[in-house]
């Protein structure tokens, strides 16, 4: 008969006929340390289930402020555009394709933005969509603004630097849109909707 090994206060092998007790004590014993993980993981799980809405306190009803997810689209650098800096919104690939006469990849709903820098006097300057914020029926983007090294060699020509983005989770209709720089200033850029 192969002989039972105690280790640390545990049995492993086959137990004695005498042993029934200290096995149940040591399956109870494991569901006391097992238990509690269990129930953390539980507890884990349904705390990121979601947003459960406004709680009984929250008369407001107004949502909390969230960053919005941002994808870029395309991006560059032509030697034609508009001279001005401006933005226009619009709630679906088709519609910006339709204003633009361009095609335009669609990837999916919420509201596509196209920035342009406006006129720039070489190459090297870009502009981008850095981020969002929704804040109730308010949109805050935050537009980066990048210009060539001093010693930079850069094409010497006129350029218009412009990005397309999609910014997930949120249609334009309904909602007001301000852009600011990643300084945290407000610029006075013309916005214009299309499609709706």
């Amino acid at each position: 008969m192969p002989s039972l090994v105690k280790t640390c206060g545990r049995f492993y092998g086959r137990a004695p006929a005498g042993a029934g007790l200290g096995l149940t004590s040591c399956k109870l014993c494991a569901m006391v340390r097992v238990g509690p993980i269990l129930l953390l993981i539980l507890l884990s799980a349904c705390s990121q289930a979601g947003d459960p809405g406004p709680s009984e306190g929250d008369s407001s009803g107004t949502p909390e402020p969230r960053d919005l997810r941002v994808e870029h689209v395309a991006a560059g650098s032509p030697g034609e555009g508009p001279e001005r800096p401006r933005v226009v919104l619009a709630p679906s690939a088709e519609a910006l394709s339709e204003d633009l006469g361009a095609e335009i990849r669609g990837s999916g709903g919420g509201t596509y933005l196209l920035v342009y820098r406006g006129e720039r006097p070489t190459g090297g300057y870009s502009v981008g969509v850095a981020g969002a914020r929704s804040e109730g029926e308010r949109v805050t983007v935050r537009v980066s603004l990048e210009g060539p090294p001093p010693d930079a060699m850069v094409t010497q020509t006129l350029t218009y630097p412009y990005e397309i983005s999609v910014l997930r989770g949120v249609e334009p209709g309904g909602r007001s849109f301000s852009f600011v720089d990643g300084g945290g200033e407000e610029l006075e850029w013309p916005v214009r909707r299309v499609g709706g």
